[in-house]
């Protein structure tokens, strides 16, 4: 009789051993698809944050090592279109309009801080 409840007891240990490790190795899998998941999403980021900052790195370049700087507003002049060649000024207006509103923020995104 003793002899049954020790060989019941060590098969008891046996299968919760075997649930224990079965479990730990669920927890395991599911840490490692975890941290793959979270390095994806670093490398997403990473790349993401390096599109933002190389404006500004570019920027930086250019006054640093290039010894640039900013043209003024004022400075900045369309030449005439073919409205006095006798062409049509409304298809040539809105153009050069749209392009110097571009030289307008690219030249204020140069002026921000690094």
């Amino acid at each position: 009789m003793v002899a049954i409840l020790l060989l019941a007891l060590a098969a008891g240990f046996m299968v919760w051993q075997r649930v224990q490790a079965t479990r730990l190795g669920y927890a395991v899998e599911t840490a490692r698809s975890r941290v793959r998941s979270l390095q994806g999403q670093l490398m997403s980021q990473g790349m993401e944050w390096e599109k933002a900052v190389a404006p500004a790195q570019i920027a930086h370049h250019a006054r640093t090592r290039l010894q640039m700087q900013p043209a003024a507003p004022d400075v900045i002049r369309i030449p005439e279109s073919a409205a006095s060649a006798g062409g049509s000024p409304s298809g040539a207006w809105p153009l050069s309009r749209e392009l110097l509103s571009a030289v307008r923020q690219g030249i204020s995104a140069l002026r921000r801080p690094i």
